[in-house]
């Protein structure tokens, strides 16, 4: 997304940043308290709000009226939403590109095959390094 405003910027990290410390506390005082239910509940919080912060950032991204070449075999349309709910641009734009590449995208079989292999755990690891820079351990990423 692109902020005009850098204060609106590092308002919506501070946002980001307490909504995750809130949930890591909200589920030690639950798991404290033995309540799995309220584990649950506080992590499908954080994790909807997480899904609906990144659809929003990414949603600009994604205006743009270029023509997706045609794949055989893959859905490109749930393959953009994947990408626009949990991944970004470049990691649509990235795959996208290794799926033209004849040696990937050349047969149905191939072309599930690299999606499997490489679009969740980019997008986990996408997470993962957002989660841990909140939390100022940028030295771990």
């Amino acid at each position: 997304m692109d902020v005009i405003n850098p204060r609106l910027e590092q308002a919506l990290e501070t946002l980001d940043r307490g909504v995750l410390l809130f949930a890591l506390g909200g589920m030690i005082f639950n798991g404290v308290e033995t309540s799995p239910a309220g584990i649950l509940l506080t992590a499908a919080a954080a994790i909807i709000y997480g899904l609906v912060r990144n659809r929003i950032t990414n949603l600009d991204h994604f205006e743009s009226g270029t023509t997706l070449p045609s794949l055989p075999g893959i859905n490109l349309a749930w393959f953009m939403f994947v990408c626009q709910w949990l991944g970004s641009r470049h990691l649509f734009d990235g795959l996208l590109g290794d799926l033209v590449d004849p040696e990937i995208g050349g047969t149905r079989a191939a072309a599930r095959q690299y999606l499997r292999e490489t679009l969740w755990p980019a997008i986990w690891s996408r997470a993962w390094k957002t989660v841990l820079t909140r939390l100022w351990l940028e030295r771990f990423v």
